[in-house]
């Protein structure tokens, strides 16, 4: 018989955690890291300018940080915010040890919403470009800016991640793209006015 062999993978990230806090089995924290590493790892590894020996260092401490404060996950609002609102948390606290640490790698914006013409320049010195006006960005800009294009949050979801209100990330997200776009205008003067959508 079957009946206690369950396949949890159909499960929602809320349906897991509240499976994790009632019955504390690994296997449903191991579903939710195998969701969600990837998109954190990437989420760190922006955020840091590449650094990626430093972002599986707090992927991991994330998790052992969801671990323990998993009592205070209210199972009506989204995980996903929720575990983000961990890894910004978790960003801030270090940044001061992290400020010290400085590369230069190269690393994906893919998901940045990008309108241009290829034919217009070169792409790779546009991504540098890019990648510098992201890197400049003070952390609440750039967490901002990271969470709204690179990871799709609303700005509703940003205010309650960075516990501000949605004026002030509206007003973050306008100061980062104005400061990215004075980066990249040289590549699409046309096109720059609507590099970045701001709904």
């Amino acid at each position: 018989m079957q009946f206690f062999s369950k396949d949890i993978t159909h499960l929602s990230d809320e349906e897991l955690m509240v499976l994790f806090i009632q019955k504390g089995h690994n296997k449903y924290i191991e579903q939710i890291y195998k969701r969600y590493s990837p998109k954190l790892l990437g989420y760190f590894f922006r955020m840091l300018n590449g650094d990626d020996e430093k972002a599986q260092d707090l992927l991991q401490d994330l998790f052992l940080k969801v671990i323990e404060k998993k009592q205070q996950f209210d199972p009506s609002k989204k995980f996903y915010t929720w575990i983000f609102t961990i890894a910004s948390n978790s960003f801030k606290s270090d940044y001061r040890k992290l400020s010290n640490r400085n590369t230069t790698r190269d690393y994906p914006i893919e998901k940045t919403p990008l309108q241009y013409d290829e034919n217009l320049f070169d792409r790779k010195e546009f991504k540098i470009a890019l990648r510098k006006g992201i890197n400049q960005l003070t952390t609440k800009h750039k967490i901002a800016f990271i969470l709204r294009y690179n990871e799709g949050f609303t700005v509703k979801e940003i205010a309650e991640i960075t516990a501000t209100s949605e004026g002030t990330v509206k007003s973050r997200i306008y100061y980062a793209t104005q400061q990215i776009s004075e980066n990249i205008k040289e590549f699409s003067p046309i096109n720059e006015p609507h590099i970045f959508k701001h709904d």
